[in-house]
């Protein structure tokens, strides 16, 4: 049967309806003012004095101050309260008298605080930290530094009192740190001139010579920073023309790739590495010319100019001058062949592979590109034949090439030289010269040996001082491949 709703139905429906509403409204009205808050008023301590007998931590990174904020009563739920660092203000504080005179602001972000605190519900106070950087407190050393932190916007209907609204922190920094312990920065070395001949600061490459010099922080570890170095020729030149760097000469910027300008120094730690990257070619063409030994060592200086935190030191060593003596990175194998001095003695061969370094125009010269063993000493064009292990002959010779090696020679005297050299055609000659001068007025005659692979002695004489010198093999007349040289001494 079919059902139909009267009007007077549905009219007493939609009574029941509103009255449900309503008690639902009720009944969440009273939820809600069960749950009200009661708000309290926050206040800050007018200010905080850190001096000696105070209660802080001191790191090697920063000090930490702890402060306090007060509530009225319990607070009845978690809420926030924003903090913030001011030291605009610390100026006109001074003029009015409320600091000492001569009190000083703390460089901005040197004295921080979490930039929300939340308090939890049920406390009367809360404490939280004002944390400060050692290296404000280094750099101002001697000084009462101040800043004023201030509290807002507190949630949930709380109030901050106007009136304690900001606080001030003051720190006596000779009461907090000793003039013995501030940290600094420097040069990691023992003299402000660091010769590189010898020592560990440097690494060879194929390419570059690569120095590295430390930098310290003088001090307890901290937190990261940074430093900048720069190089300052102007230095380099004073110091030549005080007699201090004697027997130096400048080396331009323009060859000088400062790899960290920046340098960090990482977080616990007290040393980095400032690098230097020089390229060798360009570094040993710094000669009197071709194949003759430097009279110069090319030097430059490198000063530390500022740093994120802390101090660049005042009494060690800031500006370093590193001198590089060319003829101590010309020798292949890192020092230069020993022509041995006593009468009767035979000196190792030196391997025509084996020549200096410094590349073309500088410790040889090739005309063509390169043949032989493609893979030798690239990218010299030296012809080095492949025929031989380990290497040792040059080959593919022309007129007017030339080879040179570091020596030194243990004592004054006369030495035979036998110059081993094969070649399939006649007529062929070469020169020594010795510091870029050609001992032999006359080109010397190439023995014939019928074939390259079979080279054979070419003797001579020649009077060698004792010390370092640049012995250089130059082809006159050349179709021939070289082995090398070996010295003898001879009595005098």
């Amino acid at each position: 049967m079919k059902r139909i709703f009267t009007p007077l139905q549905i009219a007493f429906v939609g009574l029941i309806a509103i009255c449900a509403t309503s008690c639902q409204h009720e009944k969440l009205n009273e939820v809600v003012k069960e749950q009200s808050f009661a708000t309290v008023k926050a206040t800050l301590p007018a200010r905080i004095d850190v001096a000696q007998g105070s209660t802080y931590t001191l790191t090697g990174a920063e000090l930490t101050v702890p402060a306090t904020i007060n509530f009225s009563s319990a607070t009845s739920s978690a809420f926030t309260i924003d903090l913030a660092t001011n030291t605009d203000t610390v100026a006109s504080l001074v003029n009015s008298g409320v600091l000492a005179p001569g009190t000083v602001a703390f460089a901005t972000g040197a004295a921080a605080v979490t930039p929300q605190i939340t308090i939890p519900a049920g406390v009367t106070s809360f404490s939280f930290n004002v944390v400060i950087s050692r290296s404000a407190l280094e750099l101002g050393f001697g000084k009462t530094l101040a800043a004023v932190i201030k509290a807002t916007t507190p949630t949930k209907g709380n109030k901050i009192d106007n009136a304690k609204a900001a606080m001030i922190v003051t720190v006596k920094t000779a009461d907090v740190i000793t003039a013995e312990s501030i940290h600094d920065i420097s040069f990691g070395v023992t003299n402000k001139i660091v010769n590189l001949a010898g020592s560990t600061y440097y690494s060879l490459g194929s390419l570059y010579l690569t120095v590295s010099i430390p930098v310290v922080l003088n001090g307890e570890p901290g937190s990261e920073f940074n430093v900048n170095v720069a190089s300052v020729q102007d230095s380099v030149t004073n110091g030549i023309a005080s007699g201090l760097l004697p027997n130096s000469v400048l080396y331009p910027d323009s060859k000088i790739s400062v790899v960290t300008p920046t340098v960090t120094i990482q977080n616990g730690t007290n040393t980095a590495l400032l690098t230097v990257n020089l390229k060798i070619n360009d570094l040993l063409a710094q000669q009197p010319a071709p194949a003759t030994p430097s009279v110069k060592s090319p030097t430059i200086a490198l000063t530390l100019t500022s740093s994120s935190k802390y101090q660049i030191t005042t009494t060690k060593i800031r500006t370093v001058y590193v001198v590089i003596e060319p003829n101590y990175f010309r020798p292949y194998y890192g020092t230069p062949f020993l022509i041995k001095g006593t009468v009767g003695a035979v000196s190792d061969p030196i391997y025509c592979a084996y020549y200096d370094f410094g590349g073309e125009g500088v410790a040889y010269h090739d005309d063509n590109s390169k043949s032989g063993d493609g893979g030798w000493r690239t990218p010299d064009y030296v012809d080095v034949n492949p025929d031989y292990t380990p290497r040792s002959v040059v080959g593919w010779t022309s007129s007017g090439e030339w080879l040179s090696y570091s020596v030194n020679v243990e004592q004054t005297g006369t030495y035979q030289l036998n110059t081993v050299i094969g070649g399939n055609s006649q007529n062929r000659t070469y020169s020594v010269f010795v510091d870029g001068v050609r001992y032999n007025q006359t080109p010397y005659p190439v023995t014939y040996t019928t074939n390259y692979n079979n080279q054979g002695p070419n003797y001579t004489t020649i009077q060698l001082t004792k010390g370092y010198h640049i012995i250089k093999l130059y082809w006159d007349n050349a179709d021939y491949d070289v082995r090398g040289m070996i010295f003898t001494r001879l009595a005098n």
